[in-house]
């Protein structure tokens, strides 16, 4: 079967082909792999910025966003069935697990050790067939079928949402999405869901296609921050953002940080303590975040997620994951 890849030998992207999977065992499902989303990290992993493949570690077959359908379910595995509709969950345990891992919440891992299909040790869903665990998979409704490939983006947002105002001391009503890719948008979507004003702030211009998309999701598109926002996103992966992100914070408010790739840089530790502001990190999503998230993506407006994606044949790879940036915040490549 087909399967697009990273070699770490000869440091490029090829296609290959892999032994089609067994017969699924106990606990397991086999899907037909119908559609993969490409997202930065693909790119950074084309790129050769970080990731690792399996075993010998040779390479690593891409794509950690996925739609599949059922093809057949091994013993004991119940709530699925050939024809389903699923999407599987990226992050497995680390072994031997930590505590976090032993009670489900691998997005909390605390040994580093984990691993994540696609992405680092373990191969991933750019390919026609694939098997995992049930208890990896959420089964969507099939009316969701077009927008099923947004169910992993969305669930790492439904984590850092809920994690805001877990975390917010007060009665949240304003929201800052620092970012207008895919990342950005479901944020927006999902603090408009929540019930707070918000704002999209990015670096195209007012009149891009970007803006268009935040109108769309019902938030006002910005070139900068105004302040006083009691919850931020930031997903716009730079520092100068996340730095942007803490300047506008409201008193009580709650700075998620998705994308900021930085160790280092000044903290403001007084304007934190005197305004009770929180500063957090998060990452991967739980299986809450991922049934929270197939509940919401019926709920995304529609004028945003039907100009959202595009979709593409499967070898276009080397375009999507080594050319030039994407203009459109989704990617998706069709399998069949």
């Amino acid at each position: 079967m087909r399967a697009i890849s990273v070699d770490y030998t000869a440091r490029d992207l090829r296609e290959r082909e892999l032994a089609e999977p067994g017969k699924p065992g106990a606990g397991e499902v086999l899907f037909r792999v119908l559609e993969v989303g490409i997202c930065g990290t693909d790119r950074d992993l084309a790129a050769f910025r970080f990731g690792y493949g399996p075993d010998t570690g040779e390479f690593l077959v891409l794509g950690h966003e996925a739609v599949g359908e059922v093809m057949s379910v091994g013993d004991g595995v119940e709530g699925l069935a050939a024809g389903d509709l699923i999407v599987p969950s990226v992050r497995r345990a680390c072994a031997p697990p930590c505590l976090s891992c032993q009670r489900g919440r691998r997005d909390l891992c605390v040994t580093g050790k984990y691993t994540e299909r696609g992405i680092m040790g373990a191969h991933g869903y750019f390919t026609e067939l694939a098997v995992d665990r049930a208890s990896d998979v959420v089964r969507v409704d099939s009316r969701l079928r077009d927008t099923a490939v947004l169910l992993e983006p969305l669930s790492v947002v439904e984590k850092a949402v809920a994690l805001a105002f877990r975390l917010h001391q007060g009665a949240p009503r304003k929201a800052l999405v620092l970012g207008a890719g895919t990342v950005g948008l479901l944020a927006a979507c999902v603090l408009r869901l929540r019930g707070l004003e918000v704002d999209v702030v990015s670096t195209e211009p007012v009149d891009s296609g970007r803006s268009r998309l935040a109108a769309a999701a019902e938030a006002r598109y910005l070139l900068a921050a105004d302040g006083g926002a009691d919850i931020v996103i930031e997903a716009a992966g730079a520092r100068a953002a996340a730095d942007a992100g803490m300047a506008a914070l409201a008193p009580l408010g709650v700075l998620i940080v998705l994308g900021a790739f930085s160790t280092t840089g000044p903290v403001p530790f007084m304007d934190l303590i005197m305004g009770n502001r929180i500063v957090a990190g998060s990452v991967n999503s739980s299986p809450e975040s991922f049934v929270q998230a197939a509940l919401d993506l019926g709920r995304l407006p529609r004028e945003l997620t039907s100009r959202l994606i595009e979709r593409t044949g499967i070898g276009e790879y080397r375009r999507t994951l080594a050319g030039p940036p994407l203009h459109v915040p989704k990617v998706v490549h069709m399998m069949d």
